[in-house]
């Protein structure tokens, strides 16, 4: 007859935490002060609709970040799969603002898996930024005078053939923006890919199941669609128009990229013959520019209106959200200044302002790897490991059979 007894129980392994305060302090200094209010009732695990009920977020992540245990949270996928609605801060019963925390929280995941390591962190800081925009503006200076020097300027204006490419400055002309946004455009695909294979890796080495539930392919694939059409953003119940913002910033700046670099490839791009630069204000490419550059703008706006109207179910941010919305700011109002300047034909004055628009750009993709918008690729890659564990999977599992039984209409 089998027995009872503690004895023939299966041990539990007991684990040594090694609590890391430098983790909790920077998520205090970054946006989670309120982190200690968190007395763990599970109200915001309650109404999350991201969450499931075997990794119950962001109930855990209050609590790991309250001990600093930094590997368990720098291994979990849900503070990505948080798109902080801030359902849980608005009904927080001790204002512990979960969404705050979670926030800071990806971003220490950014500056943990960022490549190289030591310019993550650095890039991370406030005074940093200042720097950023200083060595871009000497970096273009320096660009645009060796590449005068070395005659590839004249070369490059006098090969203009079936298509006239004036540039909105000769100091600084296509041939010498396309390298340098191509050289940085590829260093930073290099660095994001590192890291998102770092992240990856690290995912896998903390408990990816043996037998997963989707492949690969259709993770990634249900993923995208889900990143396309931004559909975990529609279930947030206190912020609505959080993803009307994002997608109007999201495709808008696609769309401006596609702009870009349909202009700066114009004079060797083999599909444009007959082409005249700057492009007149009805051209359907100008047309979509200014288009995406009001989205931009618009979707921007919307979230600086949100922060101040309501700063409870907006987040409160800190400089990282801050810097993201002020260059894209700076660098769509510049570009429209630019532009008006340039129908004006206020040369001097326009070409201040298109040099200060180039700076700005420029100072945006060197901290592209370690700023918000490597969120694409983190939450990316947090969300195909949800697809391919079924993570996702288990709160319809759960909730479906109870709505049936309670006879509640889906």
């Amino acid at each position: 007859m089998a027995s009872d007894s503690p004895q023939q129980k299966t041990p539990r392994h007991a684990e040594r935490l090694s609590p890391d305060r430098d983790l909790l302090r920077q998520v205090l200094g970054s946006g989670g002060e309120d982190l200690r209010k968190c007395m763990q009732c599970a109200t915001c695990s309650a109404v999350c609709e991201l969450t499931d009920g075997h990794h119950p977020s962001p109930r855990k992540e209050m609590l790991w970040a309250q001990w600093g245990l930094r590997q368990r949270l720098m291994t979990d996928p849900d503070i990505w799969l948080c798109h902080q609605c801030n359902d849980c801060t608005l009904r927080c019963p001790r204002g512990a603002r979960p969404g705050d925390v979670m926030a800071a929280l990806r971003r220490e995941c950014v500056i943990h898996y960022a490549v190289p390591g030591p310019i993550g962190r650095w890039a991370s800081r406030p005074s940093s930024l200042v720097w950023i925009v200083l060595v871009s503006a000497a970096v273009l200076a320096v660009a645009s005078s060796i590449w005068q020097w070395a005659g590839l300027t004249r070369a490059e204006l006098s090969s203009t053939g079936s298509r006239i490419v004036f540039p909105f400055w000769t100091r600084l002309p296509h041939g010498l923006l396309m390298a340098g946004g191509l050289l940085l455009l590829i260093a930073n695909a290099v660095k994001l890919f590192l890291s998102a294979r770092r992240y990856w890796r690290a995912l896998i080495a903390a408990g990816m199941p043996p037998d997963p539930r989707h492949g690969q392919k259709s993770s990634l694939g249900a993923a995208l669609l889900r990143i396309i059409w931004h559909d975990d953003f529609s279930l947030c119940a206190a912020n609505k128009t959080r993803r009307t913002a994002h997608l109007l910033v999201v495709y808008g700046m696609l769309a401006l990229f596609l702009t870009d670099l349909w202009i700066i490839t114009a004079r060797f791009n083999p599909m444009l013959t007959g082409l005249v630069y700057p492009l007149a204000f009805l051209n359907p490419w100008k047309i979509m520019a200014n288009l995406a550059g009001l989205a931009v703008l618009i979707g921007c706006l919307m979230m600086l209106i949100d922060r101040w109207r309501h700063p409870k179910t907006a987040g409160r941010g800190n400089h990282y959200d801050w810097a993201l919305l002020g260059f894209l700011i700076l660098i769509v109002l510049t570009g429209f200044g630019s532009e008006l300047l340039h129908y004006a034909r206020i040369d001097t004055l326009r070409h201040a302002v298109y040099a200060v628009h180039l700076v700005m750009v420029l100072a945006f993709l060197w901290m592209l790897p370690y700023s918000k918008l490597a969120h694409v690729v983190y939450r990316t890659v947090a969300m195909v490991y949800a697809e391919r564990t079924g993570r996702r999977a288990f709160r319809q599992q759960v909730e479906d059979p109870l709505k049936a039984q309670a006879g509640v209409p889906e």
